[in-house]
């Protein structure tokens, strides 16, 4: 066997999953991990290529055909990116503030739970950002989304990752009575932790983009920006229609949140809905949506952004082609940087 085949039907079995849809929670793994480190993957193709071409034996035809393969799919994501239609300008102006980090220890009902707090070491107050990490309300911790967190402290806004108990053992609203309190405490504390009370934002990953929306959406929330990375919309359709391939069962994720199915309880369905919150006066919001999404359909993102539009809310879509679910996962991947730019494009508009 040629010594460069190896190599190349190795990188082939990684590069299928840029195309072939996930279908279960190691898959969409891979799904994310071969799009996101795509460029990286074409890089050492090619370099594998020009190795088989010097060696110009026969016996690394086979290699030569494999590894010209693996530099096509891997060209996919890329190409996808370069003919988006995407505002590539910064219009933040770019800083490396000092950061503190500590751990803030709050009780969510009767568990105990905590904040990841990054805050700016600054003169003045800063604006805050209150963020929720993804996990299907069940996994997760407020140490999840540590590269993008720090890298908003840095640029001068105070992150609060919040913490809230997770499902099936907790069912909805206690998450969100979770955020929501924490949000609360963090704003009566203000002097404490050195930020401006009236200049907040939410910002929410996948479930707890969810979360982080009906906060911001609450009438009696001071919240003046809202930031969703792959957000949950529609628990009723999303249950009634569950993506196919479905990788993390979207079903019993939705019923173990919820506790139970819609026809069973629509009211608690609609409350956890977040087109039924759609109302005039709504912070503005930033939706970053990929297309390949096999959790949140993008579709549901379009009729979201279109239903905060017609009541007049100022929405600011952005749709990453070639995209998985919980691209961001990757902070050094191909999207994670586009949606770096935005979210901060969006930071300096809102709470500046």
């Amino acid at each position: 066997m040629a010594v460069l085949l190896i190599p190349a039907v190795f990188l082939l079995l990684l590069c299928v999953w840029i195309v072939i849809p996930p279908f279960n929670g190691l898959t969409i793994g891979l799904a994310v991990g071969s799009i996101e480190l795509s460029v990286y993957m074409l890089a050492l193709n090619v370099l594998l290529f020009g190795a088989t071409l010097l060696r110009r034996g026969r016996q690394d035809v086979a290699a030569e055909v494999v590894l010209a393969a693996n530099c096509i799919i891997c060209s996919l994501p890329s190409l996808a990116l370069a003919g988006a239609s995407l505002d590539r300008t910064a219009l933040y102006r770019n800083v490396n503030v000092p950061i503190t980090e500590r751990a803030i220890s709050v009780t969510l009902g009767r568990e105990h739970g905590q904040i990841q707090a990054y805050l700016p070491v600054a003169s003045r107050r800063t604006p805050a950002i209150f963020a929720v990490y993804g996990g299907a309300w069940r996994n997760g911790t407020p140490h999840y989304d540590a590269a993008l967190n720090r890298g908003l402290a840095h640029q001068g806004y105070a992150v609060f990752a919040l913490d809230y108990r997770h499902a099936p053992k907790y069912r909805f609203p206690a998450a969100l009575d979770d955020v929501r309190s924490e949000a609360t405490f963090i704003r009566k504390n203000a002097a404490r932790y050195n930020i401006n009370p009236s200049a907040t934002g939410m910002l929410g990953h996948s479930s707890g983009g969810e979360l982080a929306a009906l906060v911001a959406f609450d009438s009696r929330s001071a919240a003046r920006a809202l930031i969703s990375y792959s957000g949950a919309i529609d628990l009723s359709m999303g249950w009634k229609y569950p993506p196919v391939p479905d990788p993390i069962g979207i079903r019993a994720v939705i019923e173990g949140y919820i506790g139970d199915i819609p026809a069973r309880a629509p009211d608690r369905y609609r409350a956890a809905s977040l087109l039924g919150h759609v109302r005039r006066g709504l912070p503005p919001v930033l939706l970053i949506y990929g297309t390949r999404d096999h959790v949140v359909d993008i579709r549901y993102a379009w009729k979201f952004r279109d239903a905060l539009r017609a009541v007049g809310t100022r929405v600011t879509f952005v749709q990453l082609p070639w995209t998985e679910h919980a691209f961001e996962a990757v902070p050094f991947g191909l999207h994670a940087p586009v949606a770096y730019r935005a979210t901060l494009n969006f930071l300096a508009s809102t709470l500046r």
